[in-house]
């Protein structure tokens, strides 16, 4: 086989960092036709590394020395203007957060037709659907005309990965491409690169950090640590005996289970309670239909978290689960039912008293980026809500909590004058978690809290949780696409389909008796390390 990318002696330096050296002698090869998986924690030099190979690093970064050789030509030593032309039709690339990356003016058909600009109209929009059914997108008809900010967190990574097939190229950089997907879809995302991969003869370069993901999809395994390559070995050797010490830790944190386990009594007061609750959006109807129609995003859905327990939803992108937490927190409209926290309806609450209510429910957005304040340094942000809800609070002490809760969760104090578009996607998530522990609250509606974590952040933070739960008996909804981590981690699991609840009940009951056809759908399809 022939090396498709030769990467060889690749040093980047940022300025912003004192000119320190960020990328450190990085070489290793991409042979026609062959998926090699990129992993390392958060912050570890993968996505700069991809962000290299098609040029589009920020003016701050700097390639010191070293070759970037794709078909027989040094991209690094190439004019822009052919440089454009490689990322139209030979190279691309799946980022990481789509949200980021998607035109927020513009509607996904107009995304998608720039790729396909020698098709006649009718034709694009064939074209179009039908990769979009490619990847998941069932009604693709209909999500064709949505914009970005109208689709789920899943549904927008779907869209991006429909995007960057569409040039079917040679070259596929794929930078956590099924981080926010359910597990159903993942599988067929991946089933689709390999069809792809060899249809095409299309190498992947596949950024994760989910082991059993790339063990199912690699040829080959390159590991990175603090800007360096610490590891580069065929799947097979590579877990079955890693050399590396760091290998064998990222191995070790790939399954999490729950230490510790607190007792608590179904006869105590619930946390929350949500009955019968229904969420109902007005579909744009044609003029000429007098019938008003809906899309049921939650139908008639029930359930109770108590003191010191973990209940988890479960589910495909789109099935809901987003939508009962926004319920939750008072960020969508709500068509029926009812929701109690403390024992106090927050529906009918008067305003006042959801104010001195509200430090008592917080939630961990799915994407920190767009979560985070983009103007205000993470010291600010950590800080905003100890001003708002605990005025009664010293500067002294909110900057004492504000130190102890960055230190927490695995960050240093230099964070803390430091702005969210200077940190990793894992990095942000850990400024997010921050911002809503330091309020101390009751309950904590977490959505996909460590999706874009590195298996070995992944553990500190759900470790941090636990250990938070059980000195403050705090109780977590948790939100995730992930049916095997949840399983290790939760006391009761819901599971949601077109925003029904098809299966509810204790965690060992439904993972080990599960009674519906979805549910066991999900645990089949859920990913193990393969060796």
């Amino acid at each position: 086989m022939n090396n498709l990318l030769t990467i060889k002696n690749l040093y980047l330096k940022i300025k912003s960092n004192q000119n320190e050296e960020i990328l450190k002698n990085i070489s290793f090869n991409i042979q026609e036709s062959e998926v090699v998986s990129l992993i390392g924690e958060s912050g570890s030099g993968k996505s700069l590394t991809a962000l290299s190979i098609i040029r589009l690093l920020e003016k701050s970064c700097k390639i010191v020395s070293g070759e970037i050789v794709f078909q027989n030509e040094d991209l690094l030593r190439i004019e822009e203007k052919e440089m454009r032309k490689i990322r139209k039709k030979d190279i691309s690339m799946i980022f990481q957060e789509p949200m980021r990356s998607l035109n927020p003016v513009m509607n996904i058909r107009d995304q998608l037709k720039e790729s396909y600009e020698n098709k006649k109209k009718d034709d694009v929009d064939r074209e179009i659907i039908k990769n979009l059914i490619s990847v998941g997108i069932e009604d693709a008809s209909r999500v064709i005309n949505l914009y970005p900010h109208q689709l789920s967190g899943g549904m927008k990574q779907r869209v991006m990965i429909a995007m960057a097939i569409a040039c079917k190229p040679k070259l596929l950089i794929a930078d956590e491409p099924t981080t926010s997907l359910d597990v159903t879809i993942q599988k067929q995302v991946l089933d689709l690169l390999l069809e792809l991969k060899d249809k095409l003869n299309m190498a992947i370069l596949f950024i994760t950090h989910d082991l059993a993901v790339a063990s199912q999809i690699s040829d080959r395994i390159v590991v990175m640590k603090n800007g360096s390559i610490v590891e580069n070995n065929d799947r097979s050797s590579f877990f079955q005996k890693p050399k590396d010490k760091y290998s064998k830790s990222l191995l070790e944190s790939s399954s999490y289970n729950r230490k510790f386990k607190k007792k608590f009594s179904s006869k105590e007061e619930d946390i929350l309670n949500v009955r019968n609750l229904k969420v109902y959006y007005k579909e744009n109807n044609s003029l000429f239909t007098k019938k008003q129609s809906f899309i049921k995003a939650v139908d008639d859905i029930s359930f109770s978290i108590k003191p010191g327990s973990i209940h988890s939803i479960v589910g495909e992108s789109g099935s809901g689960k987003t939508t009962i937490a926004k319920a939750i927190m008072g960020l969508t409209h709500i068509t029926s039912g009812h929701i109690k926290i403390l024992n106090k309806d927050i529906i009918n609450i008067s305003d006042p008293s959801k104010r001195n209510l509200r430090k008592f429910y917080q939630m961990i957005f799915q994407d920190p980026f767009s979560s985070l304040n983009p103007r205000m340094r993470v010291g600010n942000i950590i800080r905003e809500g100890l001003c708002f809800l605990k005025p009664e609070l010293s500067s002294s002490e909110i900057n004492n909590k504000v130190l102890e809760v960055i230190n927490n969760v695995g960050l240093n104090k230099n964070t803390l004058n430091k702005y969210p578009h200077e940190f990793s996607g894992g990095q942000r998530q850990r400024i997010a978690i921050a911002r809503v522990l330091v309020l101390e609250p009751k309950l904590l509606v977490c959505d996909e809290p460590t999706s874009s974590l590195d298996v070995t952040v992944q553990k500190q933070v759900l470790d941090l949780l636990m250990d938070i739960q059980n000195r403050i008996q705090i109780s977590y909804l948790f939100i995730s696409h992930d049916i095997k981590l949840i399983s290790n981690i939760s006391d009761t699991i819901s599971v949601m389909h077109k925003g029904k609840m098809v299966e509810s009940g204790n965690t060992f009951d439904i993972i080990n008796n599960a009674k519906n056809e979805y549910t066991r759908n999900l645990l089949k399809s859920a990913p193990q390390i393969r060796y």
